[in-house]
């Protein structure tokens, strides 16, 4: 029984905002910025859910995903035009193919070093798909593959978690690394990798302009407006898994055909950034590292080398196709943890050009993913 039950919703979301408030206050410090904020933000949920100061299933992380990254989504694309986006979605497209791709070779080569039992190929297609697309990708797919067992599916998603967590902490620490700033120089990154270069960010910030509780409130009813009328539109169709895709579609709409409405409006990234930031933390919290210790750990192992082999990869075919470092690690964290999460990346980052292109690319992934884990899993089996 942890300090803080999934109960307890108040003492639970006090603790969420402390977790969020030290990663904030971390990022004004040299080693936060060098490790980045939602880094930190997940190595302390992790330890605080393992140590048994929060509960690492609550309904209030459910509220974190099917409520306020949705409502983030259109407060970080507000201020994103099209002309930015086609201009740079061209080469994070490039990149997120690559990424796809260097998961499908990591799985494949996976399978080879590491033992799963029976269900091997289910769980590497599985996993292949979760890594491209999401989790809405890892149910199709195990349900497509015939995955029955309650172990091993409980066991998958608990690996699941553990290696996002894994291969997040990695992707965070490439631009530290030299030697990879210098195989692939980024116009987003400076050269000591301390800090972004904000001249090359597309998208203004608001940091100029004064705090207004009107602008404010104005950008998060139009959030919700959003997300209301892509729900509607997406029951209408009678498809659940189009709601996230509507609500970018609409935002970019609003963006570019309803500017009069969005110049009301103010402080909507930092609100945005601050949505996601808290997603981070419920991510971190759901990593049971005693659960998947045991039965989960042959698939952990196969999660490391399939993660490893997609960040060789990209790291040496990105040199040599001259891509860009903050593009190839954006593309990367939408093809592993999605668009959500690239987003909060590159908004963390200060590359807010980079925010779009992320969640579209992101989503290109929940497209195809199920498909490319359903094939990998014939293919091995």
């Amino acid at each position: 029984m942890p300090l803080i039950r999934a109960d307890q919703t108040f003492a639970l979301a006090a603790a969420i905002m402390l977790i969020v408030a030290f990663g904030l206050w971390a990022e004004s410090r040299s080693w936060g910025q060098n490790l980045g904020g939602p880094l930190v933000l997940l190595a302390i949920a992790i330890a605080a859910s393992n140590v048994g100061v929060i509960p690492y299933e609550a309904p209030l992380y459910g509220t974190i995903v099917g409520f306020l990254v949705p409502m983030a989504i259109p407060l970080l694309l507000l201020r994103a035009d099209f002309k930015t986006i086609f201009a740079e979605s061209g080469p994070m497209l490039i990149a997120f193919l690559l990424a796809t791709a260097a998961t499908v070779v990591g799985a494949i080569v996976g399978t080879m070093v590491i033992d799963m039992g029976e269900l091997e190929a289910q769980i590497a297609g599985t996993l292949a798909s979760s890594y491209i697309g999401g989790s809405l990708n890892f149910v199709a797919t195990a349900e497509a593959v015939g995955i029955r067992d309650s172990a091993i599916y409980v066991a998958s998603l608990s690996a699941d978690a553990v290696g996002a967590v894994i291969f997040l902490v990695l992707l965070m620490l490439l631009p530290t690394l030299r030697f990879i700033r210098e195989a692939m120089p980024s116009k987003y990154i400076s050269q000591d990798g301390s800090q972004t270069v904000a001249e090359h960010s597309a998208v203004p910030t608001a940091e100029a302009a004064p705090f207004q509780l009107v602008n404010a409130s104005a950008g998060l009813a139009l959030s919700l407006l959003v997300c209301a009328v892509s729900l509607a539109l997406a029951t209408l169709f009678n498809s659940d898994s189009l709601f996230i895709l509507i609500v970018t579609a609409l935002s970019l709409l609003v963006a570019n055909f309803a500017k009069p409405v969005v110049a009301f409006v103010s402080s909507e990234f930092e609100i945005g950034t601050l949505f996601m930031y808290i997603f981070f933390v419920a991510i971190g919290a759901g990593a049971n590292l005693a659960e998947v210790i045991g039965s989960a750990l042959p698939i952990i192992l196969f999660i490391v080398v399939m993660v490893l082999v997609h960040l060789c990869l990209l790291i040496i075919i990105g040199k040599l196709m001259k891509l860009d470092l903050a593009e190839v690690i954006i593309a990367s964290n939408a093809c592993i943890l999605g668009p959500a999460p690239a987003a909060a990346l590159a908004a963390s980052k200060g590359w807010q050009a980079l925010v779009a292109p992320g969640i579209l690319v992101g989503m290109f992934g929940y497209a195809i993913a199920t498909f490319i884990g359903v094939a990998l899993t014939k293919i091995l089996g």
